[in-house]
């Protein structure tokens, strides 16, 4: 069941409702610290609008016949989406320490499409390359493309004032990472308009089994770890404390493992189980005559077959070891003793939280796609985005 934003924020606010008013009531000592001795509790809820990129999905080339040399890679482009950020905990009284545990989920998804009929100039770079295209050069004159992310990231840390004085406090911290990451690309390619000569009505209604069938490929890849993370952490006061700046820098090693799968599925025609060749001469020998007043189809191309190459390749276990880098800026107001309001800049890299597994090379069996060898890509992903978010202090 998921959970609205506006119910999510509205919990965090009745909570603050039970609990703050207890705050009024504890008593201080001469130090200023209260008589429980412990502390108080920390909750941070926000949201983060965060652009997802750098994730390497390209899925099309566009090729321009007169300009060899600037054939342009096409990809995927991703808006920014709010998702929540939270953040509970305590901080211990007399300096010994604050403990915080970080959630951050996000999901996204974006398409991507192009058509030009009859020019085929789309390169379709998620299919296997064999048989790939009407002509088996790889090339469509149309597709459609979609790809989701999913995120999760945990994080468990301690930290302690490393340094304080009237212009800047630093704080370092230290804790445990649980990081899932998701990908899913499709592809679908098409041959709208073949030019071959022998592609010309009624070819479409007298040998509809013949008509170019779409293409499809997908990749997938899941990435689970777990590891160490560190940083240091800034605040400056500017007005008393009432307004802040403040800023971090974190690093994360983990180590994972990734599952992965790839599938690709092209098209080609055959004569008496003999794959033809492009430009398909043979498609255009045939005659549709009456017979009882049924049409019956004569000639060689009442004999051609078109076949499917299916391909696949999988990895329940690839083991990776991957780094996360993130970086934040931001300000802070106290508008009351025991609420902030925050925000800022977000930065977080996530290195090699995913791989782009491609069949390298193939022996073909009939129908039967057969991997001799694989290659790996690592993908990396990026999020950057703006962030705010309420504060309580209890």
């Amino acid at each position: 069941m998921k959970i609205s934003v506006g119910t999510k924020f509205g919990l965090v606010l009745l909570l603050a409702g039970l609990l703050i008013p207890g705050s009024f009531f504890a008593q201080e000592d001469e130090t200023g610290e209260d008589d429980t001795g412990w502390g108080e509790l920390i909750a941070e809820y926000g949201t983060w609008a965060a652009e997802p990129g750098g994730i390497g999905d390209n899925v099309v080339s566009i090729t321009d016949p007169l300009a060899p040399f600037d054939d342009t890679l096409q990809g995927f482009s991703r808006d920014a989406r709010h998702e929540d950020y939270s953040r509970v905990g305590a901080e211990l009284a007399g300096n010994r320490g604050r403990l915080m545990v970080t959630w951050y989920a996000h999901d996204g998804d974006a398409r991507i499409s192009g058509r030009d009929p009859g020019n085929f100039i789309f390169g379709q770079l998620l299919s296997l390359q064999l048989y790939a295209g009407l002509s088996n050069d790889g090339l469509a004159d149309a597709f459609e493309a979609t790809s989701t992310t999913a995120l999760r990231d945990l994080k468990i840390e301690y930290s302690r004032v490393a340094f304080s004085n009237s212009r800047m406090i630093g704080r370092w911290n230290i804790g445990f990472r649980k990081l899932k990451f998701r990908t899913d690309t499709d592809a679908t390619y098409y041959a709208l308009v073949p030019t071959f000569p022998a592609f010309v009505p009624p070819l479409t209604t007298g040998l509809p089994d013949l008509t170019p069938r779409p293409e499809t490929a997908s990749l997938a890849s899941a990435y689970e770890g777990t590891g160490l993370t560190g940083g240091l952490e800034f605040e400056a006061p500017l007005w008393r404390d009432k307004f802040s700046v403040e800023g971090s820098i974190g690093v994360s090693l983990l180590d994972g493992n990734v599952e992965t799968g790839y599938e690709s599925s092209n098209h080609y025609y055959t004569l008496l189980g003999v794959i033809l060749d492009p430009p398909y001469d043979e498609l255009a020998d045939y005659v549709i005559t009456n017979v009882g007043g049924t049409s019956v189809l004569v000639g060689t191309a009442a004999s051609v077959e078109q076949e499917t190459l299916d391909a696949g390749l999988r990895s329940d276990s690839i083991s990776r070891s991957s780094q996360v880098y993130e970086l934040s800026f931001g300000a802070r107001v106290r508008p009351l003793r025991f609420m902030d309001v925050f925000g800022g800049y977000r930065v977080i890299h996530y290195g090699g939280v995913g791989v782009d597994l491609r069949p390298r090379n193939i022996t073909i069996v009939g129908n039967t796609v057969n991997a001799t060898d694989a290659s790996e890509t690592d993908r990396s992903a990026t999020y950057r985005g703006f962030y705010f978010g309420v504060g309580f202090h209890f």
